[in-house]
């Protein structure tokens, strides 16, 4: 199959990507889904995704290197972990690609962790590490966050001294708060000083979102701790969450560790090209943070303007205190049509909200809005089938 036989076979859309080098659903499409948001079904703004999808040109370098995809993608992934030691300033060696970072966090729980060394975390923080160790019979130590739902890194350093991991979620999911540079380095040189056998796994998956005066990357820290490994993924602010493209940074030695619980597959030659192009287009990552921005503050405003309080947001979601059961919330909103929350346990009457393109956002808020006014009676009665029924209030 010839470039332009490919091409002809995506259709329409890829034609155009390949001859004006740019992507994006059919005008008629983009226009009906601006005027309806609802018109290609429930507004899905639970799962963190990026709403506008890849960049252009990572849509483009898919098309162009999709016909390769007989051969196995060793040209593909040298030149995206050369792009990405040059990012971090790390050798090439230290640098380990992942079909997406949840495997990187589930080779960490996995070799770091055991029946006598914790893993040690802050509830409610991103859960998979925690439920990988707890699967294994490993021990788990969760640490309550803060009253204003940052992680409370003193509680957690102390825990976590003669623990076998330490993980830290910045920005924190679900949360979305996040917690400076400085602040994050010094509870790691704390804990390792005393307690040099710990590992410490820095999830930075909402990395470039965060606005916070002295946020910054622990990936400095890797050249002079073995011990400390980051996990990075393209699913957020690259729009790529259906490629599958993660990687981790730490000295050989502990990436060596992990490999020995880490597929090291699941990354197609498509989605090695998309995420190399990715990583190079940096006006399209700026787009996508001014466009987070502003509708997050947008969403942020609403809710603040109802009375409601929002823990301070630094990803493309934010958390919200409706004084709703979570689940409850979260069946009342999908009978609605709009797809958010869920529980995070501890924190029950807190709903997760992703934020959605700006016209999603500006639909789903009087969604959100309607259910809190209901009885908690009748939002706890919430039909959890009627993701097939479109209210006529909402056409």
């Amino acid at each position: 199959m010839n470039r332009r036989t490919f091409v002809h076979t995506l259709g329409a859309g890829a034609a155009g990507l390949v001859a004006a080098g740019v992507t994006s659903t059919p005008a008629a499409a983009r226009r009906a889904a601006a005027a309806n948001p609802f018109a290609n079904g429930p507004i899905r703004i639970g799962s963190n995704e990026n709403p506008y999808g890849p960049a252009a040109s990572a849509l483009a370098a898919l098309a162009e290197v999709a016909p390769t995809g007989n051969r196995y993608g060793r040209t593909v992934r040298e030149p995206l972990i050369d792009m990405i030691a040059a990012k971090h300033d790390v050798p090439a060696d230290s640098v380990m690609l992942s079909g997406g970072s949840g495997d990187i966090l589930r080779a960490v729980s996995t070799v770091f962790t055991s029946p006598t060394r914790a893993i040690v975390g802050g509830t409610p923080s991103y859960e998979s590490p925690m439920r990988t160790a707890e699967g294994l019979g490993h021990a788990v130590k969760r640490i309550p966050l803060k009253p204003d739902m940052t992680l409370d890194l003193d509680a957690m350093a102390e825990a976590a001294i003669g623990a076998g991991l330490f993980y830290i979620c910045n920005p924190n999911n679900p949360t979305a708060t996040a917690l400076p540079a400085g602040a994050i380095a010094a509870a790691i040189e704390r804990v390792l000083a005393a307690s040099p056998e710990t590992h410490v796994l820095v999830d930075e998956a909402y990395f470039e979102y965060a606005d916070l005066p002295g946020f910054g990357s622990a990936a400095p820290l890797v050249a002079s701790y073995p011990q400390v490994i980051i996990a990075r993924t393209f699913s957020k602010i690259h729009g790529m969450a259906g490629m599958r493209v993660g990687y981790a940074i730490a000295q050989p030695e502990t990436l060596g560790k992990m490999q020995a619980a880490h597929s090291s597959s699941g990354m197609s030659v498509m989605s090695l090209a998309a995420a190399t192009a990715s990583l190079r287009d940096a006006a399209h990552i700026e787009q996508q943070i001014a466009l987070n921005r502003e509708v997050r503050q947008m969403t942020v405003d609403a809710f603040t303007a109802a009375g409601y309080t929002v823990a301070d947001s630094h990803a493309n979601f934010i958390f919200v205190r409706t004084g709703h059961d979570a689940a409850a919330f979260q069946a009342a909103c999908r009978e609605l049509n709009v797809l958010a929350g869920r529980p995070f346990p501890p924190a029950l009457d807190w709903a997760r909200i992703s934020i959605g393109t700006k016209e999603e956002m500006e639909a789903a808020i009087p969604v959100f809005m309607r259910v809190l006014s209901m009885p908690a009676e009748r939002v706890a009665r919430a039909d959890r089938t009627g993701l097939d029924r479109l209210p006529t209030e909402l056409t």
